[in-house]
């Protein structure tokens, strides 16, 4: 359970900061959620902080070896944005590595942070580790089409910038595809959730290929854990599962 929290105040705490850096594009992109900032951001910093640390201290008190992992998100965050070696581009600079870094990242720490105590076998961290990133791929990247005109303008060269909606939508759904084998190593309700979240990556990758619907996106790609977790249980508490 204090795992648990901790990736929840830990993941609240880096969505919370990733609005601040992204100010300049949210300008064009969402001026109402700037506005909503404008004021706000020292508030905003103090409780984001303020998370992270709640997250250190409740993943301590739980596995004290497992608080090297709360700290991966910062690393990540730190080299993308840094010049590892004279004459390279940053990682920052290099079309699609933020996607892959951020993936990374998640699938790192969310498996890494339960795996001792709900896991027993390297072969399902690395189910659940791939599973993760594919999902998060998908998503950073449906977000990156949302915020297309604004990354043109501001000279980012992100995935859709570069193949326009419909090819990165076509590429998205193929990177999706490569979870459906995935299926033959759950069984129960691991393999209904799975089958759900997978189903619906395709659903809202078709939708979003042709439009952009802000409060649409929130729901069904950031919110999708939530809705699948009550579906499954709607599913399971009507004896569909039985």
């Amino acid at each position: 359970m204090l795992i648990c929290s901790a990736v929840f105040f830990m993941t609240f705490s880096l969505y919370s900061l990733n609005k601040l850096t992204d100010m300049k594009e949210d300008a064009i992109n969402m001026p109402e959620r700037l506005n909503f900032l404008k004021g706000r951001r020292n508030l905003i910093i103090v409780y984001s902080v303020a998370s992270y640390l709640l997250s250190i201290l409740l993943t301590f008190l739980e596995n004290p070896s497992s608080v090297i992992v709360v700290f991966i998100p910062l690393i990540a965050n730190a080299l993308y944005g840094s010049k590892l070696l004279p004459g390279l581009p940053r990682l920052k600079d290099i079309p699609v590595m933020k996607n892959l870094v951020v993936s990374v990242c998640w699938a790192t720490a969310t498996t890494l942070l339960p795996a001792g105590h709900i896991m027993g076998k390297i072969s399902s961290v690395a189910l659940v580790f791939y599973f993760i990133l594919v999902k998060v791929f998908v998503n950073t990247v449906l977000y990156d089409m949302r915020d297309m005109k604004g990354d043109k303008e501001s000279g980012i060269r992100t995935m859709p910038v570069i193949l326009g909606r419909k090819k990165t939508a076509l590429a998205l759904m193929a990177v999706n595809v490569t979870l459906l084998p995935l299926l033959m190593f759950l069984d129960g309700n691991a393999r209904l959730l799975a089958a759900i979240l997978i189903i619906n990556g395709f659903a809202y990758t078709i939708f979003f290929a042709d439009r952009i619907n802000q409060l649409a996106m929130d729901i069904f790609v950031d919110g999708e854990w939530m809705l699948s977790f009550i579906m499954l249980a709607i599913l399971i508490h009507s004896g569909m599962m039985a």
